[in-house]
């Protein structure tokens, strides 16, 4: 939900006013960055300066765009620091299609991505499934990769992903699915 802070920085914004504008960036701004850090890193395994720079200037570019459209739509039901991650994610997320159409973006090759290291895993997990299962991601396309992500760690929901994916609610579900069953096909588990 939205501050009255925060209801009342976007309204002088929209207003016109530079400095409500400033402090918009001064709060705001690392939020986007972070954002297009960890989604350039997600899909790529790692992030180049000038991939990071321009998601968060096309971010700030469509939050401005035709009279703070982007931002006007932000309709308070959500955190504005979550729809302003959701926005970002979207664009990194369509830079990096556009960048691979292009062909000037290649992904890192799959030996890196199965090479980066793990998050500490609770002494539970057996650590040859665990190394198995980093092999066997490694191996997705990159969408799946994120779909899975996104679904199982970051906890988002379906409307979160579709969203983030640019997709229809319905498509999520189906994309998981499938995703869960190239996983277990590379895992050689047949189910």
């Amino acid at each position: 939900m939205t501050t009255p802070d925060e209801a009342d920085l976007l309204a002088r914004c929209f207003a016109g006013s530079s400095t409500a504008w400033d402090e918009f960036l001064g709060r705001y701004r690392g939020v986007l960055e972070r954002t297009a850090q960890a989604t350039l890193r997600r899909v790529l395994g790692g992030v180049r300066e000038d991939d990071l720079e321009a998601v968060v200037e096309a971010a700030l570019l469509a939050l401005v765009k035709d009279d703070y459209a982007t931002l006007r739509a932000f309709a308070g039901r959500s955190s504005l620091t979550g729809y302003l991650q959701a926005i970002t994610t979207r664009i990194a997320l369509n830079h990096l299609r556009s960048e691979r159409r292009k062909g000037w973006l290649r992904f890192r090759p799959l030996d890196a991505v199965a090479e980066t290291p793990a998050v500490e895993a609770p002494e539970a997990v057996d650590p040859e499934r665990l190394a198995a299962l980093q092999r066997a991601l490694a191996q997705l396309p990159p969408r799946d990769r994120l779909i899975l992500q996104l679904f199982h760690l970051d906890g988002a929901g379906y409307r979160e992903i579709a969203g983030l994916l640019g997709i229809s609610v319905n498509a999520v579900s189906p994309a998981l699915i499938r995703a869960r069953q190239k996983i277990r096909a590379l895992l050689g588990e047949g189910r």
